[in-house]
């Protein structure tokens, strides 16, 4: 106990106040309901969001220098929470856990190369991060050229797999896929590798991003069952790590007939009340994104969980940045509504913080 208030004692406060300070269900129905982005922008003047919004009320909107300015609100954050963490392997998970978010930009680049998308569409789903900003998304796009995105990637055995997906697989949407979930699968088991490396000293943590996991594996096995994939290929892209989710239970849905019987088997399991809610309203809409909403819903209320926990852990730290990262990706959520003129229910569908848990 006097180990962790060492290492974490500073930490907790700072991330407890922080915490007080994000926006409210009131500013989320302020925004989603303003006439125009200026009018939803000004609700944030006041906040936490103040410096990184000021520039944008009184310049012509850029939806990609909005996205860029508010995810550096996130990196302000977590370059604070890095600046005081004291144990070494902490720092490496850190530092690991932030490549999930420069990956998932990658992906977002590349399915638009891929699918012949203009930079002016993609700016519907590509989130600026770290390296990849706002300037970097929008050349690689507009150059369409592949070998210099994968030139973002250190590993090599990860560039040849992504090319050798790029280069055998026809279907375009097919070929997105597939290298989206090859991606996502390498950032989280590097991200797992380092919390095994804190040997199991917090549990709060590994519950986290032990969720964060299964809501991969969860989303990958329904989404290659949609498109008709064998029990062997479904498998290369599954992390071989289950949290709540349990082997069998994993195996039946590999095996299932198709993504229907596949929901069925995770409605019997851990996840059932985040997966049974929808099924009907899935088989009327044909519409994954229902449960890889919900389950974000859920990830976000197990992360405000964790600060009715006690004290002194790593898992706070993680919980903090995973919900600052919900609350940007919100704000950039319902910024790119109001520019493309989405209607009210539609922005609130995707939204994460401060929703029902169904988005239905």
């Amino acid at each position: 106990m006097i180990k962790s208030i060492f290492e974490y004692g500073e930490l907790t406060v700072r991330i407890r106040g922080k915490k007080s300070f994000m926006l409210v269900k009131s500013d989320y129905d302020a925004m989603v309901n303003a006439e125009n982005i200026q009018t939803a922008l000004r609700r944030l003047e006041g906040t936490r969001y103040q410096p990184y919004i000021s520039q944008m009320l009184i310049e012509e909107f850029n939806l990609g220098k909005a996205e860029e300015n508010l995810t550096r609100a996130y990196l302000d954050d977590f370059s604070f929470i890095l600046s005081k963490l004291k144990n070494k392997r902490a720092i490496e998970f850190f530092r690991e856990f932030n490549c999930l978010f420069e990956f998932k930009t990658l992906a977002s680049i590349l399915r638009s190369i891929i699918l012949g998308i203009e930079w002016e569409k993609a700016l519907e789903y590509t989130v600026p991060f770290g390296r990849l900003d706002s300037s970097t998304c929008k050349r690689f796009i507009e150059e369409k050229n592949v070998k210099n995105v994968l030139g973002f990637i250190e590993d090599e055995n990860l560039i040849k797999e992504v090319e050798k997906i790029i280069e055998e697989v026809e279907d375009p949407i097919l070929k997105a896929n597939m290298v989206e979930l090859a991606l996502n699968k390498y950032a989280l088991e590097k991200v797992w590798e380092k919390l095994l490396r804190l040997k199991g000293r917090d549990k709060f943590a590994v519950k986290l991003v032990g969720i964060t996991v299964d809501m991969l594996n969860i989303m990958a096995i329904l989404r290659l069952k949609k498109l008709e994939f064998k029990p062997d290929e479904i498998e290369a892209f599954l992390i071989p790590v289950f949290y709540m989710l349990e082997d069998k239970e994993v195996k039946r849905a590999v095996t299932a007939s198709n993504d229907v019987d596949a929901l069925n088997v995770f409605a019997s399991g851990k996840y059932v009340n985040v997966i049974s809610p929808l099924l009907s309203g899935y088989e009327v809409r044909k519409d994954l994104s229902l449960f890889e909403v919900a389950l974000k819903r859920y990830h976000a209320k197990e992360c405000e969980r964790i600060f009715f926990q006690p004290f002194f852990h790593l898992g706070e730290a993680l919980a903090y940045l995973h919900l600052k990262m919900y609350e940007v990706k919100d704000l950039i959520s319902i910024l790119t509504g109001k520019y493309f003129g989405l209607s009210a229910d539609k922005i609130e569908y995707s939204l994460v913080l401060h929703q029902p848990p169904y988005p239905i």
